[in-house]
C-alpha cells in the first residue's frame, strides 16, 4: 500500500493574513478619526451662548440646542478662521442661528471687570495648540453681526500640543473700562487637526464709576449751559476724548 502525504502550502494563508492585516489597519484608522471627530467642548462657566441654548435659557437656537460642544470650524483666528458675521457659529451653516446679533437676542451673564475664570468642559480632550479669549471693543455695535474688527485679544494660554483634562479653566483680566452688553469669544485650537472650537459668551459688564475713571479722564470741565433736563459741558483737554458718560447716583 502506497501512502501519500499532503504537503502544506505556506502561501495558501497569505490572502487571509493580508485581509486580516488590512482589517486591523482600517480599524485603527477608524479609531484615530473617531477620536479626532469627537474632540469637542464648550464653555460651561460663565455659560456660553451655545450652552445656554442647550440649557433652554436661550431659545429658538436650532440644532445647537443638542450640540453645544460642536461649534467647530477652521483654526487660526483672527488671521484665518470663520468669516466675519459667522464667527460665533464657527462658519457652520448648521448652527447659523448663533450668528444672530441684537442687543436683546441672547441671555446675558452679569460679570464684573478684573480677574474672571472661564471653564471649559471637554467631551473628549485632544492635543491642543492654544486657548484664546477676545472681547468686543468699547465702541462695538451690538445690533450688527460680529466682525474681527469688533474684537480685541484678552489673553492667551499655550499648550504646545499637550492633551488637557476634561475640565480646563483659565483666568483672564476682563477690562474695567467699559460697561453694559459685551461678547467674550473663546477659541480652542486643536494641535493635530486644521480646526478649532468657538464659544461666544454674552455678558453684562458691571464696573464701578471709579473703575471707569482712567488717566484719560478729561480735566477742566465746566458747565456752560444748564436746563431742567440737560447740562452742556466744556472741557480743555489734549486727550482728544469726544464722548463722556456722566453718572448721578450710579446711573448714567
Amino acid at each position: 500500500m502506497i501512502q501519500t502525504r499532503t504537503l502544506l502550502n505556506p502561501f495558501k494563508s497569505v490572502p487571509f493574513l493580508a485581509a486580516f492585516a488590512m482589517t486591523l489597519l482600517l480599524a485603527l484608522i477608524s479609531v484615530v478619526f473617531a477620536q479626532q471627530a469627537s474632540a469637542h467642548g464648550y464653555i460651561e462657566s460663565p455659560k456660553s451662548r451655545s450652552y445656554k441654548c442647550n440649557q433652554l435659557i436661550n431659545v429658538n437656537c436650532g440644532q445647537v440646542q443638542y450640540n453645544p460642544h460642536d461649534i467647530e470650524g477652521p483654526k487660526g483666528f483672527p488671521s484665518a478662521g470663520p468669516a466675519d458675521g459667522q464667527i460665533t457659529s464657527a462658519g457652520r451653516g448648521t448652527y447659523s442661528a448663533l450668528n444672530a446679533q441684537t442687543s436683546t437676542r441672547w441671555d446675558k451673564t452679569t460679570l464684573s471687570g478684573g480677574p474672571n475664570t472661564f471653564k471649559w468642559h471637554l467631551t473628549t480632550p485632544h492635543a491642543t495648540t492654544d486657548w484664546k479669549y477676545y472681547i468686543t471693543k468699547k465702541n462695538w455695535d451690538p445690533n450688527q453681526p460680529i466682525k474681527r474688527s469688533d474684537l480685541e485679544l484678552l489673553c492667551t494660554f499655550a499648550d504646545g500640543g499637550a492633551t488637557p483634562a476634561t475640565s480646563v479653566s483659565h483666568t483672564c483680566n476682563v477690562p474695567t473700562d467699559r460697561t453694559g452688553y459685551h461678547v467674550i469669544l473663546g477659541t480652542w485650537d486643536v494641535f493635530n487637526t486644521n480646526n478649532a472650537f468657538y464659544q461666544a459668551i454674552d455678558v453684562n459688564l458691571v464696573n464701578s464709576v471709579t473703575a471707569l475713571e482712567s488717566s484719560s479722564t478729561p480735566g477742566n470741565i465746566a458747565s456752560i449751559i444748564q436746563s431742567l433736563n440737560n447740562v452742556a459741558l466744556n472741557t480743555v483737554s489734549s486727550n482728544q476724548t469726544s464722548y463722556f458718560e456722566v453718572f448721578h447716583n450710579n446711573t448714567v
